[in-house]
């Protein structure tokens, strides 16, 4: 039969004094390590534009943000629009919101065709949303044709040659 050695050995005072003095000054590191990020206050709903009254800052560990691809800053949320139902208190992915549609679907816009001097401007019903710098078609609400342009941040679609 093997005989165990089950003695308690004794740890020298100074190192019990120095593991007591990293423990206590661990609190004050961590708090240098971490930084305010842009939360939801209560549930946003898909298609909810954000604004600056619907968040609240939260305080996360820097090595979170090594991990996480979330917004960190409440200016690059204000005035965008959620993909998906945003969870409050919970940090936001960068891929869960969206830039705004400037063109709507059925709601009408002006249509400008541009050719070097000539500028034509007519109402169009767009078929489809769009973000600036999109491509929109739209009804030409005059003749009834079908046009394809690029939706503009005025909300107007520019279609057909441009200078």
């Amino acid at each position: 039969m093997i005989a165990l050695d089950l003695r308690v050995r004794r740890i020298p005072k100074f190192l019990a004094a120095t593991v007591v003095a990293c423990v206590m000054g661990l609190p004050s590191a961590l708090a240098s390590d971490t930084t305010n990020i842009p939360v939801p206050k209560h549930i946003i709903y898909a298609g909810q534009t954000i604004s600056s009254s619907l968040l609240r800052d939260r305080t996360v560990p820097l090595r979170y943000l090594n991990r996480a691809s979330v917004f960190v800053d409440r200016s690059q949320l204000v005035g965008k629009v959620a993909k998906t139902t945003l969870v409050p208190s919970r940090p936001i992915p960068t891929n869960y919101v969206t830039e705004p549609d400037v063109v709507k679907v059925n709601q009408r816009a002006l249509m400008r065709f541009r050719s070097g001097a000539l500028t034509i401007t007519a109402e169009a019903s767009p078929l489809n949303s769009a973000k600036a710098g999109e491509m929109v078609r739209a009804r030409n609400l005059q003749t009834g044709v079908i046009v394809y342009g690029t939706a503009q941040e005025d909300g107007s679609i520019i279609v057909g040659a441009r200078q």
